[in-house]
């Protein structure tokens, strides 16, 4: 199967998800996250470094907001096919999702459901 035909796990998580960083990095090592990345919209971008530091990823700045449909989430899509990263961006969730792109579409499951 080609990489274009993979899909891209991408685990969405607000700020407000990162409340307590060392529990979500121990749930997300099982996941085998490749590198996290920070929308624009993210104020403090300390967790979001501090959650790369647990997994031992790279973490990125990424230009854009990283909505649903946005440029720069297609292009972490593109980048990452048959890969898992972690997207944190703006928004109220408490609780990470498991959004999965392949040439099919678009998923989005609890990351419980995933496991």
């Amino acid at each position: 199967m080609s990489d274009l035909q993979r899909a891209a796990r991408i685990i969405v998580v607000t700020p407000l998800g990162l409340g307590d960083v060392t529990w979500l990095a121990a749930e997300l090592y099982r996941e085998r996250v490749q590198a996290v990345y920070a929308a624009e919209d993210v104020p403090d971008t300390g967790p979001v470094e501090t959650l790369a530091e647990d997994l031992g990823v790279p973490c990125h700045s990424a230009d854009g907001l990283l909505e649903d449909g946005s440029d720069g989430l297609r292009d972490i899509v593109d980048r990452h096919r048959g890969e898992t990263v972690v997207v944190v961006r703006g928004g109220t969730a408490t609780e990470p999702v498991l959004m999965t792109v392949d040439a099919d579409g678009t998923s989005i499951h609890s990351l419980d459901e995933s496991v």
